[in-house]
């Protein structure tokens, strides 16, 4: 296993609340699942953005001094591994700065093993799994059945499993991955996504066997004093 160190990823202490408590909605329930997929309905609505921040305030990777309680409540999830599954266009490694070398693409054709492939990139527990290196031909690669294998092998070493997915609507994909994850999280920008294209990417997620655990709505801005929200 490479072995990184994630200097040019740390979240705010703002960000890091937020990620915190996103964490928390899914992961701190009753049917919590142990895989997640992030994915939007079409590019640019920042599915990579919400992929990395959650699995960064899940590894505690956002050490950024907060209150104890909540420090204690992130470092006790347990191993996390980011899976950057978005073949068409990866943006895991650039967003965390590090190199995005053998990966995913290249375990599923079988031209490296899964533990030559990951990446530590400490902070925290967190691990990584770029997109590879062999990233042509996408559909050829994602054959349900060896990303069924990468994907149990995954859930027996790790704790949570967090996979960045290329948008749903331009490509299948995710609707392929949906079936093997414990829960599906779609990314909406705020004022740019159609609530019309929002739905038909639920829907051929749910064709594909996927369980939409919700939405998150990106980039929303506060047009009145963030304060009144907390008085309403």
């Amino acid at each position: 296993m490479a072995e990184n160190q994630l200097a040019a990823a740390k979240l705010t202490p703002r960000a890091g609340d937020i990620f915190k408590g996103l964490w928390a909605s899914l992961f701190y329930t009753s049917e919590s699942p142990k895989s997640v997929l992030i994915c939007s309905s079409n590019p640019r609505e920042g599915a990579t953005t919400i992929a990395c921040g959650l699995a960064l305030a899940g590894s505690n990777g956002s050490d950024n001094g907060a209150a104890n309680g909540e420090s204690e409540m992130v470092s006790s999830t347990g191993r996390v591994v980011l899976v950057d599954f978005n073949l068409r266009t990866p943006a895991v490694s650039n967003m965390l700065n590090v190199a995005n070398g053998l990966g995913v693409s290249d375990v599923l054709l079988g031209q490296k093993d899964l533990s030559e492939a990951i990446q530590h990139v400490g902070p925290g527990q967190m691990d990584l799994l770029t997109a590879g290196s062999k990233c042509g031909k996408v559909l050829e690669i994602l054959h349900a059945d060896r990303v069924k294998s990468v994907l149990e092998e995954l859930q027996k070493r790790y704790d949570h499993i967090i996979i960045d997915a290329a948008p749903v609507n331009p490509y299948p994909d995710a609707r392929i991955l949906s079936e093997f994850v414990g829960a599906v999280v779609l990314v909406a920008r705020c004022r740019r996504t159609p609530r019309e294209v929002l739905l038909q990417a639920r829907k051929m997620l749910q064709t594909g066997g996927g369980k939409i655990a919700g939405v998150v709505l990106n980039m929303r801005t506060y047009p009145i004093p963030r304060f009144v929200y907390r008085r309403v």
